[in-house]
């Protein structure tokens, strides 16, 4: 408020004044119009109320803004952040893409090391302003009738092979296929996806870069192509 009414009386103002102070008009609190059109009809009794006095109680009735989720907090503050879409060493992708490219998939989803397809397929950045909730969302769903899943029995322990090789340590290895969607209306089938998971704190996104060709090669041997490479963190504790 103009601190030059801070100290004006209510009974002092006209309507026009009361409205562009937020006492009158649309989405007042009914507790501050209330006050305000009492001291107005009764000047006698209620004369001496301030400006002060009821910017007061419209400070105590507004409503309050649901807390943000940790997501949410995340994302104004990359969203807002030039840096973070730009690649910084040690990592291989951007901080805004490592975070939300598995956005959707649970409240917690799994930070990105790595894709095969990063040139070719890139992470769209959100115009400034743009709310959380249009994020494009990601659902995971499985692989079937591909001819990947008519020689996954045969790549699969080729793949971890080429992994241990290289010292690599896995939590999973999976084939998943990405549908994406805003506000889960206009999905958008992804490609289909060799999943790994490696073990939290052993290596680093150049690591899973280097092994990401072999992969691929012992795809292309078993005529399987347009396959995407995908690395994330993960443990999976078994029971």
């Amino acid at each position: 408020m103009d601190p030059a009414y801070m100290k004006k009386k209510i009974v002092d103002l006209t309507d026009d004044e009361l409205i562009s102070l937020g006492f009158l008009g649309e989405n007042v609190a009914p507790e501050v119009k209330s006050i305000v059109e009492t001291a107005k009809a009764s000047p006698d009794l209620l004369g001496f109320i301030t400006c002060f006095v009821v910017d007061c109680i419209r400070c105590n009735h507004q409503p309050s803004s649901p807390a943000l989720s940790e997501a949410e907090t995340l994302y104004l503050e990359l969203s807002n952040d030039s840096e973070s879409h730009t690649v910084v060493a040690p990592d291989l992708i951007s901080k805004y893409e490592k975070n939300f490219w598995y956005h959707g998939l649970s409240d917690n989803p799994p930070e990105l090391m790595w894709r095969s397809d990063l040139e070719t397929n890139p992470f769209p950045i959100p115009p400034p302003g743009t709310s959380f909730s249009k994020i494009p969302a990601k659902t995971a769903h499985g692989v079937f009738n591909t001819p990947l899943n008519n020689v996954w029995h045969t790549v699969a322990p080729q793949i971890l092979a080429s992994m241990k090789a290289r010292g690599l340590k896995y939590s999973t290895l999976n084939t998943a296929r990405f549908w994406t969607g805003e506000d889960g209306k206009d999905e958008t089938r992804g490609p289909i996806v060799v999943w790994i998971a490696v073990r939290p704190n052993t290596t680093n996104a150049g690591a899973v870069r280097d092994a990401t060709p072999e992969i691929l090669h012992i795809l292309d041997d078993a005529q399987v192509t347009g396959v995407v490479v995908e690395w994330y963190e993960g443990l999976v504790v078994r029971l």
